[in-house]
């Protein structure tokens, strides 16, 4: 116990001894107080950045890390914006130096103007085939002065009013067949027909059936473009139709489901709408009065999921034209 007490009473005399030694040694009070006052001064001066600088090659202000525009001209009459590039007052999309209408919003193509309209017909010059003279939309911007359905453009008398057929200038209209309808709008001008079917005759209720009845009924050998037997009186009562009706034209498009690769199909489609064709040559209809096209699967009427609109997918269209 005694030599614990001796031990922490010389530790309580060095301990004092120390700190009286360093309170009264005024060279090193005065060595420390400098020290801190240089770090503090160290401290409240500006940080000199001494590592990387970064570079702006084409010296308008900006920094290339920063710098939108890059490569803007050295010699140049503008101020770049804050991202060094070119301003663009209007807003466009389209830097001054490249806008010839700096101050009014235009797009690229135009050069950065408004498109005009120079005849005031509302029609913009862009799309006016007669920019200079106030027209129509359904002419693409241009007049017809003499009134007769022809535009100026087309129109061989621009100033007499005339007919449609001869371009617009005057002369008698013929009515060849004498069905009432004028031979520059008749599609059947030597047979009678009536107004509704553009001068042509109006097929008899039974030969309209007569069309359907084909469509219906025509059926194909599976994958071929073999007609099966059951679908020959119905192709042989169009024929019928088309001996009777000698101004008709036919169109065959044939069409397919979705099963298979889509270029077999459309071969598919096209010898189906050819085999068809032949059939009717074979009935002695003239091949210049049909046509044939095929395809393939690129227009369904129907579902390809499902049996039955696969089945109406696989067929030859008919239509009777003039």
């Amino acid at each position: 116990m005694k030599k614990i007490l001796m031990l922490v009473a010389v530790l309580g005399l060095l301990f004092a001894t120390t700190t009286e030694t360093y309170a009264q040694n005024p060279r090193q009070t005065k060595k420390r107080k400098k020290a801190y006052k240089k770090q503090k001064k160290q401290r409240q001066d500006p940080y000199e950045y001494k590592g990387r600088t970064y570079k702006d090659h084409d010296n308008d202000g900006v920094s290339d890390l920063y710098d939108h525009c890059p490569h803007t001209p050295e010699e140049r009459d503008y101020e770049v914006t804050s991202v060094g590039c070119p301003p663009d007052t209007d807003k466009d999309g389209l830097f001054d130096p490249d806008d010839k209408c700096p101050q009014e919003p235009g797009p690229h193509e135009n050069l950065g103007c408004p498109y005009a309209d120079r005849d005031g017909d509302g029609i913009l010059d862009k799309d006016d085939m007669c920019p200079d003279t106030p027209g129509f939309a359904k002419w693409k911007g241009c007049a017809d002065k003499d009134g007769d359905g022809v535009m100026d453009l087309d129109d061989k008398c621009p100033d007499t009013p005339g007919l449609i057929g001869l371009q617009g200038c005057p002369g008698e209209r013929e009515d060849t067949d004498g069905d009432g309808i004028f031979n520059d709008e008749d599609k059947c001008v030597l047979v009678p027909g009536v107004a509704d079917n553009h001068g042509c005759p109006e097929l008899k209720p039974e030969e309209k059936e007569a069309l359907k009845h084909a469509f219906e009924n025509l059926l194909f050998e599976t994958g071929k473009d073999i007609i099966m037997e059951s679908s020959y009186s119905s192709l042989n009562e169009l024929a019928t139709v088309m001996k009777n009706n000698t101004y008709l034209k036919l169109l065959l498009e044939g069409h397919t489901d979705d099963q298979g690769g889509d270029a077999d199909n459309l071969d598919l489609s096209k010898r189906r709408a050819k085999a068809v064709k032949n059939y009717l040559i074979s009935k002695e209809i003239a091949e210049n009065r049909i046509q044939s096209e095929g395809y393939g699967e690129t227009r369904p009427v129907a579902t390809n999921d499902t049996p039955e609109g696969r089945q109406k997918n696989r067929r030859v269209e008919m239509t009777l034209k003039y």
